[in-house]
C-alpha cells in the first residue's frame, strides 16, 4: 500500500492512538496534521516526530465542536500541506464516566454529542467539497464497541458512537458518486487511553470478554484505518469494521 502524495488530517491526533495513527499514515507515505485543542503543543510534537521520517507534518488548533474554528483549520492546512484526500475522525470525549441516565448531567450529555458526533460532522463538511472536487476521498470515522453493544452507565458515550456509524453510512451514499468513501473502525479495547482510567478489577472482566484475551496493540487498529485510507479498499464503504479481538463474539 502507498499513500504517496496524499494529505491526511487526523483529529485528536495530539497523543494515544491519534499520534499511532499519524506515524503508520506518514509511514505509508502521507503528509500529516494533527489537531490539539488544549493540547497542541503535543499534537506539535507528534508532528515533530513525522517529520523525522521524512514526511511534511503540522499541528494545527482545532475544537472539532467549533465549526468555524474547523473550517479555519481545515483551511491552514490546505495552505500548508494541501487540499485534505484523507479525514481520520479520531477526536472523541473519551472520560469514562460511568453514570447511569438518572445521574447523569444534560452538560455532560451535551459535552459528548458536540465533541464526538458533532464534531465528525463538522470535520466532515468542511473537507467534502474539495474531495468532491477531485473526486477521491477516504473518510474513516472512529466508533466504539460501546456505540454496537451498549454500555453500563454510558448512554451519552454509546449512543454518540452509534451515531457516527448512521452518519458513516449516510456519507458514503452521499460520496459514492464521486469516489469518496467512508468507513468506521468499531473500536474495542486498546493499550493506553480510557481504557486505563477503569479500576483494575473491572478492566479484568473486560478483557474476559475479549476472545483473544488481550487489549490491542494501537498499531493493530491504525493499520486498518492506512488500508481503509489506501486505493486498495477503493471498494469498501459504509461499513462498520469491528477491530476487537472478538470483544463482540459470544465467549465462555
Amino acid at each position: 500500500m502507498s499513500l504517496e502524495g496524499k494529505v491526511a488530517l487526523v483529529t485528536g491526533g495530539s497523543g494515544g492512538l491519534g499520534r499511532v495513527h499519524g506515524l503508520v499514515l506518514a509511514k505509508l507515505g502521507c503528509d500529516v496534521a494533527l489537531t490539539g485543542n488544549r493540547n497542541l503543543d503535543k499534537a506539535e510534537a507528534v508532528a515533530e516526530e513525522i517529520r523525522k521520517l521524512g514526511r511534511n507534518a503540522m499541528g494545527v488548533k482545532m475544537d472539532v465542536s467549533d465549526p468555524d474554528e474547523v473550517n479555519r483549520g481545515v483551511a491552514a492546512v490546505a495552505d500548508e500541506l494541501g487540499a485534505i484526500d484523507i479525514l481520520v475522525n479520531n477526536a472523541a470525549f473519551g472520560i469514562v464516566r460511568a453514570t447511569t441516565i438518572v445521574k447523569m448531567d444534560k452538560a455532560d450529555w451535551d459535552k459528548d454529542l458536540s465533541i464526538n458526533l458533532t464534531g465528525a460532522f463538522n470535520t466532515i463538511k468542511a473537507v467534502m467539497p474539495s474531495m468532491i472536487e477531485k473526486k477521491w476521498g477516504r473518510i474513516i470515522n472512529v466508533s466504539s464497541v460501546t456505540g454496537t453493544m451498549g454500555g453500563l452507565g454510558q448512554c451519552s458515550y454509546a449512543a454518540t458512537k452509534a451515531g457516527v456509524i448512521g452518519l458513516t453510512k449516510t456519507i458514503a451514499l452521499e460520496g459514492s458518486r464521486y469516489n469518496i468513501t467512508c468507513n468506521a473502525v468499531v473500536l474495542g479495547v486498546f493499550d493506553g487511553g480510557s481504557f486505563y482510567e477503569v479500576a483494575e478489577p473491572f478492566r479484568e472482566r473486560i478483557i474476559k470478554r475479549v476472545a483473544m484475551r488481550r487489549a490491542g496493540d494501537p498499531e493493530e487498529l491504525s493499520n486498518v484505518i492506512g488500508f481503509l485510507a489506501s486505493e486498495e479498499s477503493s471498494y469498501v464503504t459504509g461499513d462498520a469494521i469491528v477491530v476487537g479481538g472478538g470483544i463482540d463474539l459470544f465467549t465462555f
